[in-house]
């Protein structure tokens, strides 16, 4: 907010603190590019308006005025030798009009290099203090009392918007950071979404590809297809059956004279219903449900291993690990691979087919089975 607007807040206020105020003349000194802007508050039937003012003459009072150390003094008429000019070009010598007290209330902020002049008008008696017109005159003890009152609403009005102005702006920047950030997060998510439905769709292509094979057929995906398996959302386990039901079903709709590789549609491809996408309490394919922690460990490593396969790098621990759908460390595989050992052996026992470029390309698999291989000779 511009020191000005936080003047014109203040000036907006006055009629407010003391009730019948005719009009305020505002002038307002920044100090940084020497201009003096001025304003009018004027009472026009029951409203308060304010328009800018041009102040034609006596800008040396003013800044002999903003120099001074008094934060208030009073003025008659014929003490202000200035004219201002209003927007529409008419000339007011505004002392001249009303036999008023007048009243400069000055606050400075030092912080800012800007002064405000505020020069209210009050009738010659206490009218604009009590209800009913009173004939008692405006003394001197009154006008130090009022001066004295005045100036320091004022200066505390000022300190309150200030405050009100570094909430504002500590609220906004803490807004924009909360903002930025929550962008930032939401990019890292839609990142990580976009690499893990890429992977889901490595490991379908690679299905497809050892399905087809063992079939003795070719078969490939068409856009729609990649399109509604990157959507898939069920676990890992069941997508080697998704894709093979779908091949099938590709199959049968060919004709049997044809040499062309079957081309997978989104229409061939079935995912399983929502109500058998979740795990089991009890069992998955069978599994009793300690089983089911470590296969889906295995699904997960042979995802990362298809999708690292697919661009011809090296099948390490660190580039697997950065492949999961949240980073791991290598060493937080070696300790999984560990503590699953067991079951590990069993589940690959149990599943010959599955979980291939792990079970003979990834060296910490193989080293698993090695040690149990070298374990069983020792203990026979």
């Amino acid at each position: 907010m511009s020191t000005e607007t936080s003047s014109l807040q203040i000036l907006s206020l006055i009629p407010s603190l003391i009730p019948g105020i005719e009009q305020v003349v505002l002038a307002h000194y920044q100090q940084n590019n020497t201009e003096l802007s001025g304003f009018l508050l004027k009472k026009e039937e029951d409203n308060y308006k304010i328009q800018p003012i041009r102040l034609e003459a006596g800008s040396s009072f003013f800044l002999e005025l903003s120099a001074t150390t008094l934060p208030y003094q009073w003025f008659q008429k014929d003490q202000v030798p200035f004219e201002i000019l209003t927007k529409y070009k008419v000339q007011l010598t505004i002392f001249s009009e009303l036999k008023n007290n007048i009243l400069l209330i000055k606050y400075i902020d030092h912080g800012s290099n800007w002064t405000d002049l505020f020069f209210i008008y009050f009738n010659d008696n206490l009218s604009n203090f009590l209800l009913d017109k009173v004939s008692e005159p405006f003394s001197a003890q009154h006008k130090n009392m009022v001066g004295f009152l005045l100036s320091h609403s004022i200066r505390t009005i000022f300190q309150v918007i200030d405050s009100h102005n570094q909430l504002s702006t500590t609220f906004n920047d803490q807004m924009l950071h909360i903002v930025k950030e929550r962008d930032h997060l939401q990019e890292g998510l839609d990142q990580q979404l976009q690499k893990e439905r890429n992977g889901i769709l490595t490991l379908a292509r690679y299905y497809l590809s050892n399905i087809a094979e063992r079939l003795g057929t070719q078969a490939n995906l068409t856009d729609s297809a990649k399109n509604k398996l990157k959507s898939f959302t069920g676990e890992l386990y069941q997508l080697e059956a998704v894709i093979h039901e779908a091949l099938e079903f590709a199959g049968a709709l060919s004709s049997p004279a044809r040499s062309a590789p079957l081309l997978l549609a989104d229409y061939h491809i079935r995912f399983p219903d929502p109500a058998h996408q979740k795990i089991s309490d009890d069992v998955i394919e069978g599994l009793p449900q300690r089983m089911i922690k470590t296969h889906l460990l295995l699904d997960r490593l042979e995802l990362a291993a298809s999708g690292i396969k697919q661009r011809k790098d090296n099948l390490t621990s660190a580039k697997v690990g950065k492949e999961f759908p949240t980073p791991i460390s290598a060493p937080a595989i070696t300790d999984a691979l560990r503590k699953h050992k067991k079951r590990i052996i069993q589940l690959f026992n149990q599943y010959p087919d599955k979980w291939e470029i792990i079970r003979h390309e990834f060296r910490p698999i193989q080293n698993l089975m090695n040690s149990n291989q070298n374990h069983e000779l020792l203990s026979a």
